[in-house]
C-alpha cells in the first residue's frame, strides 16, 4: 500500500489562520484609533488616505487567503469522500 502525503489540510488551515490573524490586527488598530465620538482619528488627511488604502489592500489579501483556505479544505474533503 502506497501512502501519499497531502499538505492540503495544513495549508488550508494555515491560510485561514493567517486570514483571521490579519483581520484581528486591522480591526484592533481601527478600534484603537477611535475617539470619544466613535470616529477614527488621524493626524492628517494624507495619513488617513495612506493608512486606509493599505488596510483595504491587506484586508482584500487576507480575505483571499481565507477563501483559498476554505477551497483547499473543500478539495481535501471531496478527495477524502472519493476514496
Amino acid at each position: 500500500m502506497i501512502t501519499q502525503h497531502s499538505y492540503t489540510i495544513p495549508c488550508g488551515l494555515l491560510l485561514i489562520a493567517i486570514c483571521l490573524f490579519v483581520r484581528y490586527r486591522i480591526g484592533r488598530r481601527r478600534f484603537n484609533r477611535r475617539g470619544i465620538a466613535g470616529l477614527q482619528q488621524f493626524s492628517s488627511y494624507r495619513h488617513f488616505v495612506v493608512v486606509t488604502t493599505i488596510e483595504m489592500m491587506v484586508m482584500i489579501a487576507a480575505n483571499l487567503c481565507g477563501l483559498a483556505g476554505l477551497f483547499l479544505l473543500a478539495v481535501a474533503g471531496i478527495n477524502h469522500l472519493k476514496l
